[in-house]
C-alpha cells in the first residue's frame, strides 16, 4: 500500500497553503508523511505542478491536465497512473485532528474484497473519501465514473461496495479550510513555512 496525501487544492478560502500549516511543529504535510510511512511503502504529495517546489525532498505525483479540474479525483486518478497495482491510503492535508491510531483503526477495518475502506461521518452519516484506503480495484472504475459525467468521489462510495468504519474519535474527521475553522478548534501557534508561487 502507498500512501497518498491530496494537497492539490487553490486554499483560496484559508488564503494560503493549508499543506503548509503547522499544527504540531512541522509543515502539516510533512507531520501526514510521518505518520503514513508507518504503513505505506511509499509516500507521495499529490499537488500542481506550480506547487512542485513547496515540497522539497518528498516524493509527488503531479495532477494531471489531461483529467481536468475535477477536484481530489484527479489525484487519485493520478495515483493509480503511477501505481495502478498498489492499494492507496489516501488523505486530505486538511484534518489537524488525525492520529497514529486512527489510521491504526482504518487499517485493522480494512476490507481488501470492497473498493474502499473509509471512515463514516457520524453528523452527516456521509462517508468521509479523503481519509481512506482505495483498493487497486477501484482505479479503472474511478476512470469510468470519471468518464460518466462524475467527480465526486463521496458520491462514488455511496454508490459502490465499500468498507465503512465508525471512526473511535470523530473529531479526527474535522477538516480545517478557512481560518474560522482553526478558530473554532481552538488551534493554536498556526503558522506557514513557505509562500505559494
Amino acid at each position: 500500500m502507498n500512501g497518498l496525501i491530496l494537497a492539490g487544492g487553490q486554499s483560496s478560502r484559508m488564503g494560503q497553503p493549508k499543506s503548509l500549516l503547522q499544527y504540531h511543529g512541522k509543515p502539516q504535510y510533512q507531520h501526514v508523511s510521518d505518520m503514513l510511512l508507518g504503513f505505506c511503502e511509499r509516500v507521495f504529495i499529490s499537488c500542481r505542478a506550480e506547487h512542485q517546489s513547496l515540497f522539497e525532498g518528498t516524493e509527488t505525483i503531479l495532477d494531471s491536465d489531461s483529467y481536468g479540474d475535477i477536484g481530489p479525483l484527479n489525484g487519485v486518478l493520478t495515483a493509480f497512473d503511477k501505481d495502478k497495482n498498489k492499494a492507496w491510503l489516501v488523505v486530505g492535508c486538511d484534518y489537524p485532528l488525525l492520529e497514529k491510531s486512527d489510521f491504526e483503526q482504518l487499517i485493522r477495518a480494512r476490507n481488501p474484497s470492497c473498493l474502499a475502506t473509509v471512515f463514516v461521518n457520524p453528523d452527516t452519516q456521509f462517508p468521509e473519501p479523503l481519509i481512506g484506503i482505495y483498493e487497486a480495484d477501484a482505479g479503472p472504475l474511478l476512470q469510468e465514473w470519471l468518464q460518466m459525467g462524475n467527480e465526486s468521489l463521496r458520491r462514488f462510495l455511496e454508490k459502490h461496495a465499500v468498507q465503512i468504519v465508525v471512526p473511535q474519535h470523530p473529531d479526527c474527521l474535522k477538516s480545517v479550510d478557512t481560518p474560522e475553522d482553526m478558530e473554532r478548534l481552538a488551534i493554536t501557534q498556526v503558522y506557514f513555512v513557505k509562500s505559494a508561487p
